[in-house]
């Protein structure tokens, strides 16, 4: 997640993406909330605060962490406040939230598919080198992450005019989102226990996001083999099984 902002450019095509995706999670939630007898009229007020705690949040651990942890663990932490900030809120207005948390599980991988097309164009999180020349690559020009990195490993020379291909990681996360919300959207989540579709959600997610950093040039090893992505997945995985409720839960909320 990396914005650019300068003196004379404030629309950019991330930007637009970025609120195309906001908007497209807000109407779906807004539509979930009818669908379970919320109020729509809480959505439009959690919206903008579970953003604001978010990026509030997110950019606070970026600085409290080195400059590249910080940036690697920002989604995580934008989402994850975000979360915390959901909680708090249906623990004031008594609404269930496990339900609350259902409401938004979907609409947020949504906005996530879409966010990616915005990754992509502006070079963020991007893929490493193709080798084996059996999937297409990307290039991107000077001044880009790929480009800059390739620069300052010695695989490209001063001048060149565009960065090696690499994998269009962007765009393949994506796609698997496009298909997990397609299976998950089949799940009739009204039905089941309180909780359920998030913790589908949460698990299917980390298990895309675990295989596609092995594709990924902007994550730095840290132990064994793994990123600090990988780790925050393997933890996010666990914490979802171990959190699942209980039906006896489910109904007590």
């Amino acid at each position: 997640m990396y914005s650019h902002f300068d003196a004379t450019t404030w629309v950019t095509p991330y930007g637009l993406i970025f609120v195309a995706a906001i908007t497209l999670a807000w109407w779906l939630a807004r539509r979930n909330a009818s669908a379970v007898a919320i109020d729509p009229s809480h959505i439009d007020l959690l919206v903008p605060i579970a953003i604001s705690a978010g990026v509030v949040g997110g950019t606070t651990i970026a600085l409290l962490l080195s400059a590249e942890e910080g940036i690697r663990v920002k989604l995580f932490a934008v989402v994850g406040v975000g979360a915390a900030a959901l909680f708090i809120y249906s623990r004031f207005t008594k609404l269930p939230f496990r339900r609350l948390f259902d409401v938004f599980a979907l609409p947020v991988v949504a906005a996530l598919m879409v966010h990616r097309v915005g990754c992509f164009l502006a070079g963020c999180c991007w893929g490493d080198v193709v080798t084996n020349g059996v999937v297409p690559g990307v290039q991107y020009p000077p001044g880009s992450f790929a480009y800059e990195q390739h620069l300052d490993g010695g695989v490209i020379e001063t001048g060149a005019i565009a960065s090696l291909p690499v994998h269009a990681v962007q765009l393949y996360e994506a796609g698997l989102l496009l298909v997990m919300l397609l299976v998950l959207s089949r799940v009739p989540w009204r039905r089941l226990t309180a909780g359920t579709i998030t913790i589908l959600t949460v698990c299917s997610y980390v298990l895309i996001r675990f295989f596609l950093e092995y594709l990924r040039a902007d994550s730095e090893v840290v132990l064994g083999n793994l990123t600090v992505i990988q780790l925050q997945c393997i933890v996010l995985m666990f914490s979802a099984v171990l959190l699942a409720p209980s039906r006896k839960e489910a109904r007590l909320e």
